[in-house]
C-alpha cells in the first residue's frame, strides 16, 4: 500500500466476494471514502498482506454471509491476522463491516457482522459503527455497517441504489473519522446531516 498525500488517511477494504455482490458494496464505500479525501485500496481477502494491514489508518471487511458468518475466505483472513494481535501491531487503528446477505432480516447479516467486528476489537482497533443518520441507513444499514438484501422476498434482489447509497456513506463515515483520528483532534460538536 502507497504512502498517503499530504496526511491523508488510509483505508483498506478487505473483501470475500463469490457473486460480485460484496464487490460492488466495497466499491461504493471506496468511492464514498475518497470522496472524503482518503487514500483508498481494495484487497480481496486471499491477496491481502500483512504490511497491508501495518499500513492501514482504517480496516473495513466485508462479506457475503456464510452458514451466519463471514464467507470461508474472509473467516480465513480473519484468522491469519493472529501474528498481528500477538504484537499488538493493529490495535488504536479503526476498524468497520459491511456485507450482503439473504433477506437481511433472517439472512444472518447482523450475526456475520458482529463476528467480523469482534475479531477487529479483539485487535483492538477502535470501531466505527453506522449511525442511523448516515444516507441510505434506513434501507440499506443497520448500526453494525451497511448490508445488501440480495434475495428479498418479493423485492428487488439487492445491492440495490439505496443500498449502495448506505455503503456510500458509510465509507465517507469511516473516512472522516480516520481523518479525525490522524489529526488526534475530539469529535466536533457539529449538527450530523439529516438522512438522505
Amino acid at each position: 500500500m502507497s504512502g498517503p498525500p499530504s496526511g491523508a488517511p488510509r483505508i483498506l477494504i478487505v473483501f470475500a466476494s463469490r457473486t460480485g455482490r460484496t464487490r460492488r458494496m466495497a466499491e461504493a464505500l471506496a468511492e464514498g471514502a475518497r470522496e472524503a479525501g482518503a487514500t483508498v485500496e481494495l484487497r480481496e481477502a486471499p491477496d491481502t498482506t500483512h504490511d497491508d494491514l501495518r499500513a492501514c489508518d482504517a480496516l473495513v471487511v466485508g462479506s457475503g454471509v456464510h452458514m451466519g458468518g463471514p464467507a470461508a475466505p474472509l473467516r480465513a483472513f480473519l484468522g491469519d491476522t493472529a501474528p498481528l494481535w500477538m504484537k499488538a501491531e493493529l490495535r488504536g487503528k479503526l476498524g468497520a463491516a459491511f456485507c450482503s446477505a439473504g433477506d437481511g432480516a433472517r439472512g444472518g447479516a447482523e450475526l456475520a457482522l458482529v463476528s467480523m467486528l469482534s475479531t477487529l476489537a479483539e485487535q483492538g482497533m477502535l470501531l466505527v459503527p453506522m449511525h442511523p443518520r448516515l444516507a441510505g441507513f434506513h434501507d440499506g444499514g443497520m448500526h453494525w455497517g451497511p448490508v445488501a438484501h440480495t434475495q428479498p422476498p418479493g423485492g428487488e434482489p439487492g445491492p440495490t441504489a439505496a443500498q449502495l447509497v448506505a455503503a456510500h456513506s458509510h465509507g465517507r463515515w469511516v473516512a472522516e473519522c480516520a481523518a479525525r483520528w490522524r489529526r488526534g483532534a475530539p469529535e466536533a460538536s457539529r449538527k450530523a446531516p439529516e438522512p438522505g
